[in-house]
């Protein structure tokens, strides 16, 4: 079950990267050949548009391929015919949602579970917190 979880997890992380640099190329007028999440074989695929989102057989990563990503194009919509800047914010667009899935996932913790707090729950007879008149349900705040 644990390996599972993993998988799905690692899963999310990889469609969340990988879309990040999807919509940024979008953006930009860039042409996605294919989006696929996994490695490997095909295990089921779907052309929309003139772009093939394609889940693989190896839960190991993904990849969002761009028109004239390994190859120099002419045509106007491929990566290599864009600007420096274009470019750059088409790989960083990874990373950069990386951060935003890890900062939105502790927000939506922190609204949950919320943040603790040390409080006393218990004065044991005759010890110094006793002595200094501490009482349950005193917040410790230094």
């Amino acid at each position: 079950m644990n390996i599972i979880i993993a998988i799905l997890v690692f899963g999310l992380i990889v469609l969340v990267h990988e879309f990040g640099h999807y919509i940024v190329a979008k953006k930009n007028g860039i042409m996605v050949e294919e989006f696929a999440i996994g490695m490997g074989p095909k295990i089921v695929g779907k052309q929309v548009g003139e772009t093939f989102y394609s889940i693989r057989a190896l839960p190991l990563g993904g990849f969002c391929k761009m028109l004239g990503e390994e190859e120099e194009s002419s045509d106007s919509r491929s990566f290599s015919s864009k600007s420096v800047g274009a470019r750059m914010a088409v790989i960083a667009a990874g990373p950069f949602m990386n951060f935003f899935l890890a900062f939105l996932i502790i927000f939506v913790i922190s609204l949950f579970v919320g943040f603790s707090s040390t409080s006393i729950g218990y004065i044991e007879p005759g010890y110094p917190a006793e002595m200094a008149q501490l009482q349950e349900g005193d917040k410790i705040i230094k």
